[in-house]
């Protein structure tokens, strides 16, 4: 393994919106020397190499030779040929999500870091967000009916390389993946086009062969930002918010009558349980875990093969969407 001599030095590829805040980041965290930005555009990578006091490299063979590890925060269909570039250099990637364009080119990457003794991981961020792995706690043992997603967000300059399934639904395909240890089959999707040529707002339905069924919608057309997932159980359900970091555990209780010497009252209960939640960063801790993967020889908590599956099931939802 590509081990650094004495901290993990890495480098930034993009310097925009996401480019930005990951250098933000690597500057900041104490595991890794943030040894610069990379980007083409000149202008843009010189005002956040200043910004955070790194250096900006005009040349990306320099720029690789001076890392042990990158992240990719470039635009999607660039990630490929960086990725591949960095690996045959013997470099460990962060690759922003999608991991690719297409599940072959991803397939491709992550049978050149198995073969070089690399780690890939791939930036579905919301893994990372505190309310996550608590999620995972509260469903140890529950039967899920249903979860339905809301990823919603205003029209916005950012990441329109890629159509709204790649740059937001993906996160929620994602994480219905991780929660629910069954196949999932996209079954339906439609989607709509509204300020750009490619599809700003989509539902897609999903469901496994159980009957666990999923409705995500993701839109980057709705005059509001909201990501929350509400989670069906037979004995509860469970209201998630990412922004806010907020679980919420619903309970309905049995209700009774209630009387006394004037009248006769119903009384419906309902037990409502609020999750305390660490506060926890989670683009910071994707890059901790990023970098204790390399230097402990770990595997991170989202892999390149997490990467190929959530591409899979992305490309199924444009697919049905094309055909509707």
């Amino acid at each position: 393994m590509n081990q650094p001599t004495k901290s993990l030095r890495i480098g930034i590829v993009g310097t925009g919106s996401m480019g930005r805040n990951h250098t933000r980041v690597a500057v900041a965290n104490p595991l890794v020397e943030c040894k610069g930005v990379f980007d083409p555009n000149e202008k843009t990578g010189i005002a956040v190499a200043t910004e955070y006091g790194c250096r900006y490299y005009d040349n990306f063979e320099n720029f690789l030779e001076a890392v042990d590890a990158i992240v990719i925060a470039s635009p999607t269909v660039t990630h490929y040929d960086i990725a591949k570039q960095a690996l045959m250099a013997g470099k460990h990637c962060l690759i922003e999500k999608p991991i690719t364009v297409e599940v072959s080119q991803a397939k491709e990457l992550k049978q050149l870091a198995e073969d070089r003794n690399l780690i890939i991981s791939v930036g579905h961020v919301e893994r990372y967000n505190p309310v996550f792995p608590e999620l995972q706690k509260i469903l140890e043992n529950k039967e899920i009916l249903g979860i339905k997603g809301n990823r919603l967000s205003y029209n916005t300059n950012r990441a329109n390389d890629v159509d709204v399934v790649l740059d937001l639904m993906i996160h929620d395909i994602d994480n219905v993946n991780k929660l629910v240890d069954e196949k999932l089959v996209v079954t339906g999707a439609v989607g709509g086009t509204f300020h750009s040529t490619s599809y700003d707002y989509v539902t897609s339905i999903i469901s496994t062969n159980s009957g666990i069924v999923c409705d995500i919608t993701a839109s980057k057309a709705s005059q509001t930002k909201q990501r929350t997932l509400q989670i069906s159980c037979s004995d509860c359900f469970i209201i998630v918010d990412f922004l806010r970091k907020e679980i919420e555990v619903n309970r309905h209780a049995q209700g009774s009558y209630i009387s006394d010497s004037a009248e006769v009252k119903y009384k419906q209960e309902y037990l409502v349980e609020r999750v305390l939640v660490p506060n926890v960063e989670p683009l910071m801790a994707e890059h901790t875990d990023f970098a204790e993967s390399i230097l402990n020889g770990t595997t991170p908590k989202v892999t390149a093969q997490d990467g190929i599956d959530a591409l899979e099931l992305a490309i199924e939802v444009q697919g049905k969407c094309s055909a509707a």
